[in-house]
């Protein structure tokens, strides 16, 4: 596997280091005015803090928490130094896979940190005591179930003959005042677990994707203690929820198929008062009805009601009905569920090898005795269907190597070794002495399965297909499982969420390297068309979709762009104010109740439509801001819809066919494929402007400062008294000890060359350093890149391949030919069904902002007929462009808007057109002017290219409400 730094993983633990940067590890009693000061400064959308000495970090499934803390250990012990550590997981499963992690990322985390981590486990115990304990400065982790400390008989609650004192090993172990990290704190949560735990009364960190949310308190006086409420989300020092994930490009998108027809079931909702209430499908509706004891119900055949017991209504003909999430799947549905399952599989999977992708299929399914009994019947369907669909692809023209590939199918004897099941208990399968050849084969089939990862990623080990009875959740996933089929009634501990969580990590290719976004070049066809999870559902599973997509809701405390929740709104301001904002948004028409998912749909753009809102920015007072920030969306570019119902067409927008042909033309020029170089850098004069750029800067002496604060009663708020001033801190001993570590640290973190780095420092003035080391490298760091940019946007150089096109021209164009409709979502979040000015491309206004709106209803016939436009030139059409990416070192850029104008001498001019709902130029974030820098010489040099065609291509901004003449005119001026 190859291992990188991720940048939200980087995130997430400078956010911890800015935590703990004064926090006492001996005393450990300031952890509360720690996060204080860090919520002053941070952008987190929960800021709950409690008295517990616990950091919560959320972080998706598939995201890497387990990669993310072994690194906090190192980071701790570098920057803390914290030697000794202990991760509590709720399964063996999860320990096996920490383990393996352990394994893999040996050699990454010794070339990053020059240091070793040992692992040590509860069976142990002489270990533990002679190296754990007594060795206190070996960097070390003891990883442990629940299990291992929840009893009074453990061996660990024992005293041990080689302890030098009486007592048990585990008290030994608090009194070392290890950090621990708690793995998916929703399942760690027993009293006797926690009764143990409490025991260590000291910092320890909860990573997990899920986190029960606060439950509404009764207001009783003798109320009892929610038993989620020790796991309500607080103290977060990092979130990275599922929606964030996903709008971050780190997740796999989620396509549900659903198999089978719900038309004719009906379920029982609930049983009160002797009353049962039943829930059935009539032409997409779903509708209720209601009996006692004694009626019929016409739905059966006027069948008669006699009892209901254990959620299970009982009839007169036999019938038994169930609640709707109880179902049982016959064999039909099974087989067919089996079918899609493997057609989905090949659908994809020549195309991914093609790519050096294995794809893996996984499967739930009801007992074990369905793949192990002596007639399984999920087992030998398959097998059935597999060989017939193997033989059918082998009748097509395959890719040769391809073919080789399922020629391995089969052994010897015409065995299909494609498949195999793990089972809970499973894990004892691998060491036991094996009977027979068969037996062997299944055995290093479970191991494959359950610890070597690496092993069942290559394309050597035919086995890509695993049956389960849901042993695989929470510690186990595999980046490469592609489809996801649900032969099975889940019990309701586990969630939709859960059960997709399996196959949401993006995947790797054979060299072990994962396929991002930026790998794909940041182009989101060509990431989605390889980063997707088919889940494969029977329609019993009434509102799969819905449901899925309401947990995932609930999970998040991000802003989707889509909906907006009571509770994340409660979160953020407070319960009554939520109230009141609500009710005013809806007053204004910018959301919608939905019922069937108990939260409010977005139908105007928020941000754009609240920022300058006066009634709105009243209500909110102070807490205008955060909601603001909370609901500002502009820099998430991912349009594609998180969860995907594959049985619904998408949206499509169509298209002007009698604006095709020109707007292809356009299209087909600016889409050259194009790579980025740089030449002629002056080296030198980037190292010398970055030293006279920090040498004139002065960084002033770090002071230690004493604070007297008193609580004033009469306006219930605390006073700052007296701040005094008790001594500066000297840093130059320090400094010149360690500035060799510190510079290697600085050359990693900025991925700035180490030797260039060097040459620059060695000039510097090292007082600056000397006054505060932390402040000094931040201050070097903009400076270098603020040179680098300058410099390199001088040298860099776009070379155009002439019969190639960018990736993103396959967005508007198939075989050669404009398509008559494009996907909504690679457009915009929003459309707008009225009529659209006569040269805009599209049937309907696609957007994503209030001003992006606008421009796609204007006007703009007027323009040629008035002559406003220099030259007398006519927008012929003019479109928002479907993701057209320009390479830039600051991710690819996507311009909005382009016009194809003519003169009246035929001339043509491609207008690349920035909107941008700022003020002024000055309010442009500093990164997205970079990338703008870029794409004003991307478009620059494609003009010159371009100019033997009597072709030129112009880019430009245009600010908030400017008018377009104005922009076109502005921007004709300056490319004269």
């Amino acid at each position: 596997m190859i291992f990188e730094k991720q940048g939200y993983q980087q995130n997430c633990l400078e956010n911890i280091m800015k935590i703990l940067q004064n926090f006492d590890f001996n005393r450990q009693d300031n952890l509360k005015e720690c996060l204080q000061e860090f919520y002053k400064n941070t952008d987190i959308p929960i800021k709950n803090i409690d008295n517990k000495l616990h950091l919560d970090i959320l972080m998706e499934t598939g995201t890497g928490k387990t990669f993310t803390y072994l690194n906090l250990i190192f980071e701790l012990h570098k920057q803390f130094k914290q030697n000794k550590f202990i991760i509590f997981v709720p399964r063996k499963a999860i320990l096996e896979s920490i383990k393996q992690n352990i394994k893999l990322t040996k050699d990454y985390f010794y070339s990053e940190y020059k240091k070793h981590l040992k692992a040590y486990y509860s069976e142990n115990q002489s270990l533990i005591i002679s190296h754990y304990i007594n060795n206190s400065d070996e960097l070390s982790v003891l990883i442990l179930t629940n299990s291992a400390i929840d009893k009074k008989d453990n061996l660990l609650n024992q005293h041990n003959e080689n302890l030098y004192n009486n007592k048990s090993i585990f008290e030994n172990i608090a009194a070392l005042k290890p950090i621990s990290i708690i793995d998916e704190p929703h399942l760690l949560k027993g009293k006797a677990f926690n009764e143990y735990f409490s025991k260590l009364d000291s910092l320890y960190f909860r990573f997990g994707a899920t986190f029960p949310k606060e439950k509404k308190q009764k207001k009783e006086k003798k109320q009892k203690e929610n038993k989620e409420q020790e796991f309500i989300l607080s103290n977060v020092a990092y979130c990275l929820d599922s929606i964030s994930a996903f709008n971050s490009y780190l997740v796999k998108q989620v396509r549900v198929h659903t198999i089978g027809s719900n038309a004719n079931d009906i379920f029982l909702k609930n049983y009160k008062n002797n009353r049962a209430t039943f829930t059935y499908t009539s032409s997409g509706i779903e509708k209720e009805k209601t009996l006692k004891i004694g009626d019929a119900l016409s739905l059966l055949d006027n069948a008669t009601l006699t009892g209901v017991k254990n959620d299970k209504a009982y009839f007169d003909n036999g019938k038994i009905i169930g609640k709707k999430e109880s179902y049982a799947l016959d064999e039909n549905e099974i087989t067919n569920l089996l079918a899609k399952a493997i057609d989905l599989h090949f659908e994809k999977e020549e195309q991914l090898f093609k790519q050096n992708i294995k794809a893996l299929s996984l499967f739930f399914i009801p007992n074990i005795a369905d793949f192990r009994g002596e007639n399984p019947f999920i087992k030998n369907t398959f097998e059935r269907l597999y060989r017939a669909k193997r033989a059918e692809i082998l009748t097509q023209d395959l890719d040769e190597n391809y073919r080789a590939y399922l020629q391995k199918d089969l052994d010897e004897n015409g065995s299909v070794r494609v498949y195999q099941g793990y089972f809970s208990g499973d894990s004892t399968i691998i060491s036991k002495k094996k009977e027979s050849n068969k037996e062997n084969l299944e055995a290093n089939d479970i191991k494959l399965i359950l610890q070597e990862k690496e092993k069942l990623l290559s394309f050597d080990t035919p086995l890509r297909f695993i049956f389960s009875v849901w042993a695989l959740q929470e510690g186990w996933d595999n980046p490469n499982i592609f489809t996801l089929t649900k032969l099975a009634y889940s019990s309701s501990d586990i969630s939709r969420h859960q059960q997709v969580g399996r196959g949401l990590r993006l995947c790797v290719n054979d060299k072990g390297k994962r396929i991002t976004h930026s790998f794909m070049e940041y182009d989101d066809s060509s990431f989605y068309d390889i980063n997707y999870l088919d889940v494969v559902v029977n329609a019993k599973e009434i509102d799969y979709i819905e449901n899925l997509q309401k947990e995932i809701n609930d999970i998040s405390y991000s802003f989707d762009s889509k909906t907006l929740s009571m509770e994340n709104l409660s979160n953020l301001l407070n319960q009554d104010l939520a109230i009141d904002l609500i009710s005013l948004l809806k007053r204004k028409q910018m959301i919608s109740y939905n019922e069937e998912q108990d939260n409010f749909k977005i139908i105007k753009n928020l941000y754009e439509n609240t920022k300058d809102d006066k009634e709105i920015q009243e209500l909110l007072g102070d807490k205008f801001q955060t909601f603001l920030n909370f609901i500002n969306n502009s820099n998430n570019k991912n349009k594609n819809d998180q969860v995907k119902n594959a049985n619904k067409q998408e949206k499509e927008i169509a298209i002007k066919l009698h604006l095709a042909n020109d707007f292809k033309e356009l299209w087909d020029k600016i889409n050259k494929k194009a790579t980025m170089s740089y030449k002629d850098i002056d080296e030198q004069d980037l190292i010398n402007k970055a030293i006279e750029s920090f040498n004139k800067a002065t960084i002033q002496k770090e002071q230690i400062f004493y604070t007297k604060k008193i609580f004033d009663s009469q306006t219930n708020t605390i006073i700052t008294k007296e701040i005094t001033t008790l001594e500066s801190i000297d840093y130059k001993a320090s400094i010149h000890k360690d500035i060799k570590n510190l510079l290697i640290d600085f050359s990693k973190s900025e991925k700035i060359p180490l030797s260039f780095l060097l040459q620059i420092y060695k000039n510097l003035d090292k007082s600056n350093f000397e006054n505060s080391p932390k402040k000094a490298f931040n201050l070097l760091k903009d400076f270098i890149k603020d040179k680098i940019h300058s410099n390199l946007i001088q040298s860099v150089s776009y070379d155009f391949t002439q019969n190639t096109f960018s990736s993103s021209h396959q967005n508007l164009v198939k075989n050669g030919v404009l398509k008559q409709s494009i996907p909504l979502q690679k457009l915009a979040h929003f459309r707008l069904d009225e009529k659209t000015p006569e040269n805009y491309l599209y049937e309907s206004i696609v957007y994503d902002s209030e001003i992006e709106k606008d421009i796609s209803k204007e006007n703009q016939e007027k323009l040629g007929s008035e002559n406003n436009v220099e030259g007398k030139k006519t927008i012929k059409v003019f479109a928002k462009l479907p993701k057209l990416s320009i390479p830039t070192p600051y991710k690819h850029y996507e311009p909005d808007f382009a016009y194809f104008l003519e003169d009246q001498n035929g001339k043509k001019i491609f207008f690349i057109c920035e909107a941008k709902g700022y003020d002024k130029d000055s309010d442009i974030p500093e990164d997205e002017q970079k990338k703008i820098d870029y794409a004003r010489v991307f478009f620059e040099q494609l003009s010159k290219s371009l100019e033997k065609e009597n072709i030129k291509v112009i880019f430009e901004k245009r600010i908030n409400r400017q008018e377009l003449i104005e922009c076109l005119n502005e921007a004709l001026h300056k490319d004269a």
